[in-house]
């Protein structure tokens, strides 16, 4: 065998046994129910069963765990997609008020919570998602 392939080899072993070290050695995260309902839910939606998810995303909004404003979050981009492939225009416009009433409820909890997790959500991803909707919503009342 080559040396430069003995040393690459050594080289991806040593990363590889770096990468499961600090897996080790990382915290583990725990799965609040909420969390569950709110990974359970995604997993429909991509699936395309949008009622059943959304059943599940009201099951986890209901527990009022600390995953809240994620799962509004959440929530509210189901909304915002099921708007944009939506052919009806009163059903797009129905689900663009409620995927901003959900982005406006994350921003919400999410700055008033302890978890700087959640507060951080409150400063990035929702916001963006908040006026995307708003843009959309003025574009279709707007003829």
């Amino acid at each position: 065998m080559p040396l430069s392939c003995f040393f690459a080899r050594r080289v991806s072993l040593k990363t590889a046994l770096a990468v499961e070290s600090a897996k080790q050695a990382a915290p583990k995260v725990i799965e609040t129910e909420d969390m569950k309902l709110a990974m359970k839910a995604g997993k429909l939606e991509r699936a395309g069963k949008y009622d059943e998810a959304l059943k599940l995303y009201a099951q986890a909004i209901d527990l009022k765990g600390r995953f809240t404003p994620f799962v509004y979050h959440n929530r509210g981009m189901l909304y915002l997609h099921r708007a944009k492939a939506s052919q009806n225009r009163q059903l797009r416009i129905a689900d663009l008020h409620r995927a901003i009433d959900d982005f406006q409820t994350s921003i919400r909890l999410g700055a008033a919570s302890k978890d700087e997790l959640n507060r951080g959500l409150e400063n990035v991803a929702t916001r963006a998602n908040l006026e995307e909707a708003t843009k959309l919503l003025a574009s279709e009342t707007h003829d």
